[in-house]
């Protein structure tokens, strides 16, 4: 919970109409990298086409209707930001919205992705397009969000494993996105790969650099260490253009069989191909595609919910209080 001391945020600089326009169309990518996210298949432990890996209390549905509310909430923290409101209301929104998915869907399954979407939001309001600035600001805003928050579980599995996690990741400005996947993603493009095959070898270096505290919990260290091994390895598998989807499909069933899973990947692969879609690189590459990644079908994704009306507050629907 963040304490009742209210620190205002300055609006963004930049005239209004432009910072707004651009706001909202991060926030459309940061849906868009949700479900693309969702619908990569496979993925070891988590949920996807195929199946729910370790978290049979879900299904693909029931994380599209998640993500829903994920969508209206990153439209409501554009309007908190670009009318300079208070970093308490933003707050407060993000909670709302985790309330609102728990009821939804009965599960915290987008927990980690508000915070990251919605600081990455935040942030790129200071430092819009540059990564080394956004890196930066994201920092900066993670810093504030944390000196007025109290200890929440993914720090106490943070002291109970000594793992870095979450909030360790957002204070260092994400490097795991832009030191590590990023690059990654660019550099098999640049070595003859495709799109599918750039987003795996991303996923395979977010394994590998994830304090994931997820996996920590669930499996303690010794899980965070296969899901390390098995990243090296999906890494290497793209890189040689080996079979790396079989790899994958058999790592998914020992993943089950030990109830591992990696939800910190997921977010973070999830913000990479939203940023990699904002920007028009995943676009760039859609020519060279893989039948394993698709985008989000338009009948089903709630991505048009980010273009209603801005005189309303969209997550009123869901009752936010």
């Amino acid at each position: 919970m963040l304490s009742l001391r209210r620190d205002k945020i300055p609006p963004p600089a930049g005239e209004p109409i432009i910072v707004r326009a651009y706001l909202e169309k991060l926030a459309l990518n940061l849906v868009r990298g949700a479900f693309m996210e969702l619908y990569l298949t496979p993925k070891p432990g988590l949920v996807d086409l195929s199946d729910s890996g370790s978290h049979p209390e879900l299904t693909v549905a029931r994380m599209e209707a998640s993500l829903k509310i994920v969508s209206l909430y990153l439209l409501d923290l554009c309007n908190s930001v670009c009318n300079g409101e208070e970093l308490v209301d933003q707050v407060r929104l993000g909670v709302a919205a985790e309330s609102a998915v728990q009821r939804a869907v009965g599960s915290s399954c987008h927990k980690g992705y508000i915070f990251l979407s919605g600081l990455f939001l935040c942030a790129s309001a200071d430092a819009p397009q540059d990564e080394a600035e956004l890196s930066a600001a994201f920092a900066s805003r993670a810093a504030l969000f944390f000196s007025r928050s109290e200890p929440g579980a993914a720090l106490r599995v943070r002291n109970r494993f000594q793992g870095g996690g979450l909030r360790e990741e957002a204070l260092a400005g994400l490097p795991s996105l832009f030191d590590e996947a990023l690059p990654v993603f660019r550099k098999d493009l640049e070595n003859g790969g495709n799109r599918g095959s750039a987003i795996f070898a991303m996923m395979g270096r977010l394994m590998q650099t994830v304090e994931d505290s997820t996996t920590l919990r669930r499996c303690g260290r010794s899980g965070l260490k296969i899901v390390r091994e098995d990243g090296r390895l999906l890494e290497r598998l793209v890189a040689d253009r080996d079979d790396f989807i079989a790899f994958l499909i058999e790592r998914n069933r020992h993943y089950v069989s030990q109830n591992l899973t990696m939800g910190g990947v997921a977010g973070l692969l999830a913000l990479a191909l939203a940023w990699l879609s904002h920007t028009g690189e995943l676009q760039a590459s859609s020519g060279q595609g893989s039948p394993l990644f698709r985008e989000p079908p338009p009948s089903k994704s709630p991505l048009q919910s980010l273009t209603r009306s801005r005189g309303t507050q969209n997550t009123q629907q869901f009752r936010f209080t």
